[in-house]
């Protein structure tokens, strides 16, 4: 069986990009001088992934800051109660705003605006990647009862930005969907919830459909705290004929001895199951797993690695300790593209064919 590669999303931090790219972050930079920037960091992106030998690739998704702490900004109906933390380190250190209005993207969610710019660059991108509605309102989701009413209406935001992206050349969009599969492990919504959540974000997008999953990841630490994949499989099966290929990060042991799960995918999809290097220098290198590194993807340039995931910071720790629960790291360490995971390698296939232990059964609410 051949093996194919390809990135979830977004791409490590060049560390002669790092300073500009959080001025264009801050505002600081004028519109002219953003897409300068931006386009400098695609194009390095785009050439990197291309010269390591991926099937497809993507733009390196420097135009959002650390997957979704931006996201607030391209949205009205928020009143931000408690801006971000200097020095995001964890969850409730992003920003939280209350919802005060209709929830609309006058400008849209800036996925479709990067695609444009990325896919006139030297190589372009075949995959694009736009969040789902929980992750587009992730600064309020706490209010479920205000928030309720409002997603149908966010689900019609997501969707015109993953049609035009298709419409307009995209091969591969892919629906960035992490808080669904957070929720249905930790039994706080159902499958049978969750695939009606996502189906219409896919109405009428006509190219490679890709769902996202994973467990979230900021700084090494997951937001759910039932780190599980087998349940995913139960949205899957509600999903045959909308979704085309499973992009799911699978890093911890728990789902690993849940791997016979996925004999139950529909055979219309393919599975493109990954990990996720921990942040840390600015390495070029791809981590796959052991069976796949002899595969002709530039071997010189990956090796088999144990995962591991960034706890690593320097600074926060009161006096240079470490807080219980929060690893520490060496000083002068620099991480990853905004704290955010790189995501690389992924073993792509048709089908799989697993053995071993029996998955436990989808908790329901």
């Amino acid at each position: 069986m051949p093996v194919r590669t390809t990135v979830v999303g977004s791409w490590w931090l060049h560390p002669e990009m790092e300073e500009d790219l959080a001025r264009h972050h801050a505002g600081k930079c004028s519109a002219k001088e953003s897409e300068a920037i931006l386009n400098r960091a695609a194009t390095k992106a785009i050439k990197e992934q291309r010269e390591l030998g991926l099937d497809e690739w993507t733009g390196g998704e420097y135009h959002t800051d650390n997957f979704i702490l931006h996201i607030h900004k391209m949205m009205t109906g928020f009143e931000i109660d408690k801006p971000q933390a200097d020095d995001v380190f964890d969850y409730d250190d992003m920003t939280h705003a209350k919802i005060v209005g209709n929830i609309t993207a006058p400008r849209g969610l800036g996925y479709l605006e990067a695609f444009r710019r990325e896919k006139k660059l030297p190589g372009g991108v075949k995959k694009a990647a736009v969040v789902a509605p929980y992750e587009v309102c992730v600064a309020g989701r706490d209010q479920i009862e205000a928030l309720a009413p409002q997603v149908p209406a966010i689900t019609k935001i997501v969707n015109a930005e993953l049609r035009a992206m298709a419409d307009e050349g995209c091969t591969n969009v892919q629906l960035d969907a992490p808080i669904f599969g957070g929720e249905v492990n930790m039994g706080m919504m159902t499958a049978q919830q969750a695939a009606d959540l996502i189906a219409p974000c896919f109405e009428g997008v006509k190219a490679k459909k890709s769902l996202h999953f994973c467990n979230g990841n900021l700084r090494g630490r997951p937001i759910s705290h039932a780190l599980h994949c087998a349940p995913w499989v139960e949205i899957l099966e509600r999903l045959d004929g909308v979704v085309d290929i499973a992009a799911f990060e699978v890093k911890y042991f728990f789902q690993w001895i849940e791997r016979d799960a996925f004999k139950r995918m529909p055979k219309s999809m393919e599975l493109a199951a990954g990990i996720v290097d921990g942040p840390r220098e600015h390495h070029r290198i791809v981590h796959a797993p052991r069976q796949i590194a002899a595969e002709p993807i530039r071997a010189q340039e990956m090796r088999a690695a144990p995962l591991r995931g960034d706890g690593e910071r320097e600074g926060r720790e009161r006096g240079g300790e470490q807080q219980p629960g929060r690893p520490g790291r060496a000083p002068g360490a620099r991480s990853a593209h905004g704290e955010r995971p790189r995501w690389t390698a992924s073993l792509w296939a048709s089908k799989v064919s697993l053995k071993v232990c029996r998955p436990p059964p989808v908790a329901t609410k």
